[in-house]
C-alpha cells in the first residue's frame, strides 16, 4: 500500500446509521408533502364549492334582472322568504323559477345544506297559469320541468345560526313590502348570500359568497285618482291627472259607468258594440278614454247620481282603479 493512502471504507454500523437517518429525513419530508397536498386539495375543494355557489347566485341575479311581464296581471314574485324565493323571469327557457335551501332531506343537513333551482317553462298562451301548492311545497317541491342542485355544503343554518340566504329592500327603504303578495311588486332590491364550508366541524373558517340585484324591470301598479267638476246641466268633467305611476311612465285611462270590469286586460282592451249599439270594453260600459273627459248623462232615467270608475294602465300592463259615486247637476 502506498504511503499516505487510506483505502478503509465505512463500517456496517456507520452505513446502517446513515441509512436510518436518511429514512427519517425522507419520511419527514413525505409526511410534510402529504400534509401539504391534503391541505391543498381541501382548499381547492373549498374554493370549488364557493365558485359553484357564486355561479348559482350569478345565474339567479341575471334572472332577477329580467323579471317578466305578468301572466294575466299576476305578480312576478310569487314567494319571498329567508331561504326560499319564487319568481317569474323573461328568460324563454324559464318562465317560473324557484331557489330554496334544503337542510332537512338527507343527505342535506344543517351543516351541509343544498341550494336547489327549479324551473318551469310555459307556452305564451298559458295566461291562467299559477304556481301550484305542490310546486311551492317543501323544498324543492314537485311539478317543475327542471330540478337541480346548484350549490352544496351550505352552512347558513348550521347549529341554528339561521343566517338568511335572501334579504329584501322595498321602494320605501324598508322590508315591510314582504308581508303579502299584494306588495311584492314594491321590492326593488334582493340580496343573496351563501356561506359554504366543506369541513364545518374542523379546518379553516367558512367562506361567504354574496350578490345583490336591483330589480330594474320591477313594475309597480299605478295609482288611479280623479276629480269631478260639474260644468252644466247633467254634464260632468272628469279629470284623471291626479293618477300616478311609480316608474313615471305614461298612463292610458279608461272611464266607466258603474264599477270596474270584472276582467281587466290592459294588453287587450278590445272594444265592441252591444245590441243597443253602446260602446263596450272589457264587458262594461265605457264612457270614454283620456286624461280628461266631459260627459253628459241622459235625463230619461231621472237619476241624480252616478258611480264613475277610472281604470289606468301602464305600459307594463299593470293597472289601478278608482271609483266614486258623484252627483249629477240638474
Amino acid at each position: 500500500m502506498a504511503p499516505g493512502r487510506d483505502e478503509a471504507g465505512f463500517t456496517l454500523v456507520e452505513l446502517l446509521l446513515a441509512m436510518t437517518i436518511s429514512l427519517v429525513i425522507l419520511g419527514a419530508a413525505l409526511t410534510s408533502f402529504n400534509a401539504f397536498y391534503a391541505d391543498a386539495r381541501e382548499q381547492e375543494g373549498r374554493y370549488e364549492t364557493a365558485e359553484t355557489a357564486r355561479s348559482a347566485l350569478d345565474r339567479q341575479a341575471r334572472q332577477l334582472r329580467n323579471v317578466a311581464k305578468r301572466l294575466n296581471n299576476s305578480h312576478v314574485i310569487e314567494r319571498v322568504g329567508d331561504y326560499d324565493i319564487i319568481f317569474q323571469t323573461s328568460d324563454p327557457a324559464r318562465t317560473w323559477v324557484r331557489y330554496c335551501l334544503d337542510t332537512t332531506t338527507a343527505p342535506a343537513s344543517q351543516s351541509s345544506g343544498r341550494l336547489w333551482e327549479t324551473a318551469l317553462s310555459l307556452p305564451v298562451a298559458s295566461e291562467s297559469y299559477a304556481v301550484t301548492p305542490a310546486m311551492s311545497g317543501a323544498c324543492p317541491g314537485s311539478g317543475w320541468s327542471k330540478t337541480s342542485i346548484v350549490a352544496d355544503n351550505i352552512t347558513n343554518r348550521i347549529n341554528g345560526s339561521n343566517r338568511p340566504v335572501f334579504s329584501y329592500r322595498c321602494s320605501d327603504g324598508t322590508d315591510t313590502c314582504m308581508t303579502s303578495a299584494a306588495t311584492f311588486d314594491r321590492i326593488l332590491q334582493i340580496s343573496a348570500q351563501t356561506i359554504v364550508d366543506t369541513t364545518p366541524a374542523a379546518g379553516p373558517p367558512e367562506l361567504k359568497v354574496a350578490s345583490g340585484v336591483h330589480l330594474r324591470n320591477q313594475n309597480q301598479a299605478p295609482v288611479a285618482s280623479f276629480a269631478v267638476t260639474p260644468t252644466m246641466s247633467r254634464t260632468l268633467r272628469l279629470n284623471g291627472s291626479g293618477s300616478t305611476d311609480y316608474e313615471g311612465r305614461t298612463l292610458s285611462m279608461y272611464w266607466f259607468k258603474g264599477t270596474a270590469p270584472t276582467a281587466i286586460r290592459c294588453d287587450q282592451p278590445t272594444v265592441t258594440l252591444n245590441a243597443s249599439n253602446q260602446r263596450m270594453q272589457w264587458g262594461s260600459l265605457v264612457i270614454g278614454e283620456g286624461i280628461t273627459l266631459s260627459t253628459t248623462f241622459p235625463t230619461i232615467d231621472g237619476s241624480t247620481s252616478q258611480t264613475i270608475t277610472l281604470v289606468v294602465c301602464d305600459p307594463g300592463d299593470r293597472y289601478g282603479t278608482a271609483s266614486a259615486t258623484v252627483g249629477i247637476p240638474t
